[in-house]
């Protein structure tokens, strides 16, 4: 159980392209800073297969909508998210 963190707009990197190369049946999505972009375009449907979190104040300062299908969570469902799966990796080239 994996939990990948994409902090990358998918309009300027591939952080979002690449993790989807790794991404498991039992593995989480969380997107934070920049990687909150992601939700104005099409999450690939390899990574909707499993849960999908994002930052809700990361979304909220970009001034974008969490769709329905992606659970917002504050800082302390981060740490939480962290604490429940092994390893985490983090993508932001």
């Amino acid at each position: 159980m994996t939990l990948h963190i994409v902090s990358k707009s998918p309009f300027s990197s591939n952080a979002l392209a690449d993790c989807v190369g790794t991404f498991g049946d039992d593995d989480a999505l969380l997107l934070i800073e920049d990687g909150i972009y992601a939700l104005s375009g099409d999450i690939p449907e390899s990574l909707a297969a499993g849960p999908v979190y994002c930052l809700e104040a990361d979304a909220e300062a970009r001034g974008l909508q969490i769709p329905e299908n992606i659970r917002a969570i504050d800082d302390a469902g981060w740490v939480s998210l962290c604490a429940e799966h092994k390893p985490i990796v983090s993508w932001f080239r």
